[in-house]
C-alpha cells in the first residue's frame, strides 16, 4: 500500500520537476522511508505471540509457584494480545509438567513456570530424571526470589532454632520435615539444615507445598521450610510457630533472626522463580516472551509480586545463565560432599 501510494505520487510531479536533482533525492528518501516502514510492520507481526498461551504450573495450586505463575501469566496477557492461561500438572517434584510442557509447541505458546529447585537441585539429585535442563529447557525469564522460613506445629515444644536443634539431639524425638517433593528446594533446605545442625530429621516428601502446610498445620509433622508470604497468617493468628529465617529479615517479622544469627551458618540461598520454554524455541521468540512479562520500565509487576511476598529478580539473557549455573555449583558441591541421595 505505501509504495502503491508513494509510485502515484511521483506520477503526479511534473517533467520539469522531475529532473530537480533535489527533489530526486528527496523522492527517493521518501520511497526508502516507506519501504522501511513495511518491513518494520513485517517484523513485529512476525514476532507476534500466538493467540493462545498456556503456562505449565507442576505443582499444586495454592503454593508459592502456583501464585508466581500467576502473577506471570496476568503480566503476559497484559502486555500481549493473547488468551493466556495456567494449568497446574503436579507430581514427581515437577517431572509431570516438565514432560507435558516438552510435548507442546516452541512457537511462545507453551511455557513452563519453575522453581529453581527443579533446576539447579533436583536433576542433580535424582539421575532418573527424564528431563536435563541444560538440554530440554530455555530461560527466558527469572521473576523473583521469595523469603523462606522454618515453622514448626503448635505441638513441638519450642520457641526457637536453638530449642529445635536440642529436641532434635534428643534420641527419642523423631523430627519430621514435609517438603514439596523429593528433590525439591525445600528438600534442599533440609538437607543444608541438617548439615549445619548436625541433627537428624526425617524428610516427608508431598506433591506441592501447600499440602506439607496443611500437615504442619494439623501437626501431622513437626514442620517444614516455607514461603513466608504462605505462612504468614498462619503464623500471626498463633496456628503455627516461625522459628527462624533463611538469608535475610523479613519486614513483617522483623524479630525473627536468621538461622545463621541463630548460630548455624550455611543456610542463606534463597529460592527464585522463573519461566522456562521447551528445547527449539528460537532467541527471538525467547526475547519477545520475557519483554511482554516485564516490559522495561514497567513496574507494575514489582509492584503485585512485592505484595505477594517476594521479591523482585528480574533476569535474562547471560545474568540469568550464569545465576544457574553458580546454583548448581553449589547445590552439586553439597550433594557429593554430603553424600545426598533418594530413597
Amino acid at each position: 500500500m505505501f509504495i502503491q501510494t508513494t509510485r502515484q505520487l511521483l506520477r503526479l510531479i511534473p517533467a520539469q520537476l522531475k529532473n530537480d536533482g533535489y527533489l530526486q533525492m528527496a523522492w527517493a528518501m521518501i520511497f526508502n522511508m516507506c519501504l522501511l516502514s513495511v518491513a518494520l510492520i513485517s517484523q513485529v507481526s512476525a514476532q507476534s505471540l500466538p493467540n493462545h498461551i498456556r503456562i505449565i504450573i507442576p505443582f499444586a495450586p495454592g503454593g508459592p509457584t502456583d501464585v508466581m505463575g500467576r502473577l506471570a501469566a496476568e503480566s503476559l496477557a497484559q502486555h500481549t494480545k493473547s488468551t493466556v492461561i495456567n494449568e497446574n500438572r503436579p507430581g514427581a517434584n515437577g517431572l509431570v509438567g516438565v514432560n507435558f510442557m516438552k510435548q507442546g509447541s516452541v512457537d511462545g505458546s507453551n511455557l513452563l513456570f519453575v522453581s529453581s529447585g527443579m533446576i539447579t537441585f533436583s536433576p542433580l539429585l535424582d539421575k532418573a530424571l527424564s528431563y536435563d535442563p541444560q538440554k530440554d529447557l530455555v530461560p527466558i525469564i527469572c521473576l523473583a526470589q521469595t523469603d523462606i522460613g522454618i515453622i514448626v506445629a503448635n505441638q513441638v515444644p519450642v520457641n526457637n532454632l536453638k530449642e529445635l536443634v536440642a529436641l532434635g539431639k534428643n534420641s527419642s524425638s523423631t523430627l519430621s520435615f514435609g517438603s514439596a517433593g523429593h528433590g525439591n528446594i525445600l528438600h534442599a533446605y533440609i538437607e543444608l539444615l541438617k548439615d549445619a545442625t548436625k541433627i537428624h530429621l526425617l524428610h516427608v516428601p508431598y506433591k506441592g507445598a501447600s499440602p506439607s502446610f496443611t500437615d504442619v498445620l494439623g501437626g501431622q509433622i513437626s514442620g517444614m521450610f516455607i514461603s513466608v508470604a504462605l505462612a504468614e497468617q498462619a503464623v500471626k493468628s498463633g496456628k503455627v510457630k516461625l522459628l527462624a529465617l533463611v538469608g535475610k529479615r523479613n519486614s513483617s517479622f522483623p524479630d525473627v533472626p536468621t538461622i545463621t544469627e541463630q548460630g548455624f551458618p550455611g543456610v542463606d540461598t534463597l529460592p527464585w522463580f522463573a519461566i522456562m520454554g521447551p528445547r527449539g524455541m528460537t532467541p527471538e521468540t525467547v526475547q519477545l516472551v520475557a519483554n511482554s512479562i516485564a516490559p522495561v520500565g514497567d513496574e507494575e509487576l514489582k509492584r503485585k509480586i512485592t505484595a505477594a511476598g517476594s521479591s523482585p529478580l528480574l533476569l535474562t539473557g547471560a545474568p540469568f545463565a550464569q545465576l544457574i549455573k553458580n546454583e548448581s555449583a553449589m547445590w552439586s558441591k553439597l550433594i557429593t560432599d554430603k553424600k545426598i541421595t533418594l530413597p
